[in-house]
């Protein structure tokens, strides 16, 4: 539900009336989603601004060139920023976890998932036995369909 305008006094500034995108995210706390924004949230500085700028420098190109309101350039630029990022946070996952750098190989699919191996495409048909193990076979990094299920966004 939008949130009703702010009243401006004297002492407001007069900016208040711009048009805002509420973002609701509730996953369950539990799930790597939760578990994610949890950390970020509650463990870490800034963690709000982390997870803005995290989504930002994923589709940022994308939202920018469906306004319409950037030339090639401009676009071109914002793409190389946001790959500059992207690339900057791979170098740091790979020096906080002891990860090299691989030959480059060409993947043909994503990994197998829990559902894959569900049908058959798997190695193991075993449940897993620790938490940890259910929490990586239900991560999946690839886009789904219904990957923002609980998300909500409205205009305000």
């Amino acid at each position: 539900m939008p949130r009703p305008p702010k009243k401006t006094t004297d002492a407001t500034p007069k900016y208040t009336s711009k048009e805002r995108v509420r973002f609701i995210f509730e996953p369950d706390r539990n799930s790597p989603n939760g578990q994610t924004y949890s950390w970020l949230i509650h463990t870490t500085y800034d963690g709000k601004e982390k997870a803005a700028s995290a989504t930002r420098s994923f589709w940022m190109p994308f939202a920018a060139r469906d306004s319409g309101k950037y030339s090639e350039a401009e676009l071109q630029e914002l793409a190389k920023q946001c790959i500059w990022r992207l690339e900057e946070q791979i170098q740091f996952i790979r020096e906080n976890f002891g990860v090299d750098v691989p030959a480059r190989q060409v993947i043909a699919s994503p990994p197998a998932t829990s559902s894959t191996a569900e049908n058959g495409a798997g190695s193991s048909t075993s449940e897993p036995q620790t938490e940890q193990e259910r929490f990586f076979n239900d991560l999946d990094l690839s886009m789904d369909d219904n990957m923002l299920g609980d998300i909500g966004d409205a205009l305000s």
